[in-house]
């Protein structure tokens, strides 16, 4: 278990700091023998007072996360570019973040593209094995308990999986983590040449088994990125950073940048300063 602080990445979360104030995060790691597909466990708690909310926005992951929350358990296709959401009151949410096509070989559903931006019920979503998992859930004592009941849940369900169940990353999670970790690849055919396909074989791959086009993964870990730099880097100009991560025109790095955080890149850097 770690709590998350100022101090750490961002990895999407706008406005990190004031969030750090409004909401508790912590991170847990799955067991060793799932970290193929399934990136960590989170947890989100939260104690506003009466009659306050407040409104969190994130760049959004390429992933599927599945999420036991005060409404109920849900498994979360992977998001529209930016993911809003408001809390209120006292409440906790305990989330499954999978690595992108991590999640793949465990559904039975076809394209995970037919689940982007939908809410599914966990059962409708995995079956009867997930109703009994979530009662497991509300009944443990603590997220410690709650991290070891999901590995378990996610280990039965990878041995009872018909044929066999793969024995490391899929390629399509070999592929995203290339794209989100290595800084030179700013474009598809860039992905395609380093992950040794063709772009469209690539595109066909990302849209069944992660849910977005690669051009979409790449965009994303643009407006990370971006993010991360304006909280961090208060002396590099802001059309630096766009030519950085390979906007060669800047009004198109405002552009999306502002679709997401609602405001300019050089807005929101002074918006960050004052926090």
């Amino acid at each position: 278990m770690r709590h998350v602080t100022p101090a750490d990445r961002t990895n999407g979360i706008l406005d990190f700091p004031h969030a750090l104030e409004r909401f508790t995060l912590q991170r847990f790691q799955p067991a060793e023998d799932l970290r193929a597909w399934i990136d960590v466990y989170w947890v989100v708690a939260w104690d506003l007072p009466p009659g306050q909310a407040h409104r969190q926005v994130n760049v959004s992951h390429a992933s599927i996360n599945v999420a036991f929350e005060p409404q109920g358990s849900f498994l979360y296709g992977v998001p529209q570019r930016a993911f809003v959401r408001e809390i209120r009151g006292t409440a906790k949410a305990f989330g499954v973040k999978f690595r992108p096509g991590g999640f793949f070989p465990f559904w039975n559903g076809g394209s995970l593209r037919d689940l982007m931006g939908r809410r599914v019920t966990l059962p409708d979503a995995l079956g009867s094995r997930a109703r009994e998992w979530s009662l497991r859930m509300a009944a443990a004592g603590d997220e410690q308990g709650q991290a070891r009941i999901t590995d378990l849940f996610w280990q039965e369900l990878r041995d009872a999986h018909p044929g066999g169940y793969p024995a490391g990353p899929t390629p399509a999670t070999v592929a995203a983590q290339r794209i989100i970790t290595d800084h030179s690849i700013l474009t598809v055919a860039m992905a395609a040449e380093a992950c040794g396909l063709s772009t469209r074989g690539l595109e066909r791959l990302f849209t069944r088994e992660v849910g977005i086009s690669p051009k979409e993964v790449i965009r994303r870990f643009r407006l990370q990125e971006a993010a991360e730099r304006l909280l961090r880097d208060p002396h590099t100009s802001c059309s630096r950073i766009a030519l950085d991560l390979g906007y060669f025109d800047q009004a198109h790095f405002i552009r999306d940048f502002k679709a997401v955080a609602g405001v300019p890149p050089e807005v929101y850097r002074q918006r960050q300063r004052r926090s």
